[in-house]
């Protein structure tokens, strides 16, 4: 199984809180992969995956944010009609609780990357190998 992982940041939802928290993942020397940004009136939980998680975490917390690691898994499926949908149907086939996902840019222009959160890394693991889905590492994420 090839878990990922995601960098959660639960920050307040007023101004300059992302332009802070990627000051300090630049000051840092970190490259970001993959993120998401989602928010409530009060605050907000950025998404990311980047090339040095422990660097990051390391970063963040001593710069005083909240921060949790969760695995993910992440996929690269080609970039024509009716692929994410397959993966879907994949995970669905198999019981598979999809909770959330989101997109990033892959190394090739003839993919599509996703991270994918789900209630069982394992089970979607399996399903994702036996319908032919290339999962991505942490390595590969970090060298694109």
């Amino acid at each position: 199984m090839a878990n990922v992982r995601q960098i959660s940041v639960f920050m307040d939802n007023k101004p300059n809180q992302l332009s802070g928290v990627m000051q300090i993942i630049k000051d840092s020397g970190i490259n970001v992969r993959a993120l998401s940004l989602a928010d409530t009136k009060d605050f907000g939980i950025l998404r990311i995956i980047v090339n040095d998680t422990d660097k990051t975490v390391e970063s963040l917390k001593n710069a005083g944010y909240a921060v949790a690691v969760t695995e993910i898994l992440a996929i690269s499926i080609p970039d024509s009609p009716g692929q994410l949908s397959r993966v879907l149907e994949i995970l669905g086939s198999d019981n598979v609780n999809l909770e959330y996902l989101y997109a990033f840019t892959g190394a090739s222009d003839k993919a599509v990357s996703f991270v994918i959160r789900v209630d069982d890394n394992e089970a979607a693991a399996a399903s994702l190998t036996k319908g032919g889905i290339i999962q991505l590492t942490e390595n590969d994420i970090a060298e694109m």
